[in-house]
């Protein structure tokens, strides 16, 4: 009877190491996968004048079941010279209602304004988060909406924040009606991101296979592409003039990765780029600054939208 004893202890110890390690392999990374494809609701409200309430489905659908988007529509103020219509795109955790303010002022300018709630998010349907994925045939579906109401003539300007502003970026690219896109602290790519966010957050190293674990459970269970995510690509892509934000304080898309996509977009595209960074400003902080609208209208001035 006294082998049996190690062989038993072994066999105890080989379980324990197999079912910790199935934990770290599987359950770590799918808890972080809930994480990455979550969205977040914020206290929304009904649509009042001058603002109407839009419902749309999606570009995307959701492994086959209708997304339907909710938007707020505002005309122009009366008497303001036509110009493209505007679509305002929120960042993670966010809501269309942050935007008002800021369609306030494009209406006065003269344009069209539609603000979006990306899936999960505000009113719209429940659906993952992919981060620029999915959410940037959110913004495909709004531009078509846009057209069906006859708002395309003069073309479009798209801003976005964060997760909007690569939404914005990847919705941008390849056509020829966007007459300028404002994007305020964007990320360069999905994996980057992910791999950059997990050691802000966690003091994971990027040399850990979990990021790469919890991005293909993400992808699969979501439905996408996580390397289609690429703000970099999108920007080589995108035509029209385009204004880079990037906030000077910020620690989760610091200036450099900003830097990154105007970069690209330059190296395509030399002298319809602009960068500006905002001192002191958090993440999507820049809208605090005084001179926020007067270089954002700047640049569409000279953007001729």
């Amino acid at each position: 009877m006294t082998p049996a004893w190690p062989r038993s202890r072994a066999a105890r110890f080989t379980s324990r190491v197999a079912l910790y390690g199935g934990a770290l392999c599987l359950g770590v990374p799918f808890a972080f996968s809930l994480v990455l494809t979550r969205g977040a609701r914020q206290p929304t409200e009904d649509a009042r004048a001058p603002y109407r309430e839009l419902r749309f489905p999606s570009a995307a659908p959701e492994r086959g079941r209708p997304v339907e988007l909710r938007a707020w529509l505002r005309a122009p103020d009366a008497g303001q010279p036509a110009r493209p219509a505007a679509v305002l795109v929120h960042g993670l955790g966010d809501s269309l209602e942050s935007f008002s303010a800021a369609a306030a002022s494009f209406a006065r300018r003269g344009h069209a304004v539609l603000l979006l709630d990306l899936r999960g998010h505000g009113r719209s349907d429940d659906a993952l988060v992919t981060l620029g994925a999915h959410e940037s045939d959110d913004v495909r579906a709004a531009l078509a909406h846009l057209r069906a109401l006859r708002l395309h003539e003069r073309g479009f300007v798209l801003l976005g924040n964060s997760m909007g502003a690569v939404s914005v970026l990847l919705a941008a690219a390849g056509r020829d009606d966007v007459r300028a896109v404002v994007a305020e602290a964007p990320f360069d790519t999905y994996r980057e991101t992910v791999a950059h966010h997990a050691r802000l957050y966690y003091g994971l190293p990027r040399w850990l296979p979990l990021n790469g674990w919890t991005i293909a459970l993400a992808e699969w269970r979501a439905g996408f592409d996580a390397d289609a995510v690429d703000g970099l690509e999108a920007a080589r892509r995108i035509a029209a003039p385009l204004l880079l934000i990037a906030d000077g304080a910020d620690v989760r898309m610091p200036e450099r990765v900003v830097r990154r996509v105007h970069d690209a977009h330059e190296a395509a595209h030399p002298g319809r780029t602009s960068l500006w960074v905002v001192p002191g400003a958090l993440h999507t902080g820049a809208g605090a600054h005084p001179d926020y609208w007067s270089r954002v209208f700047a640049f569409l001035d000279a953007a001729g939208a």
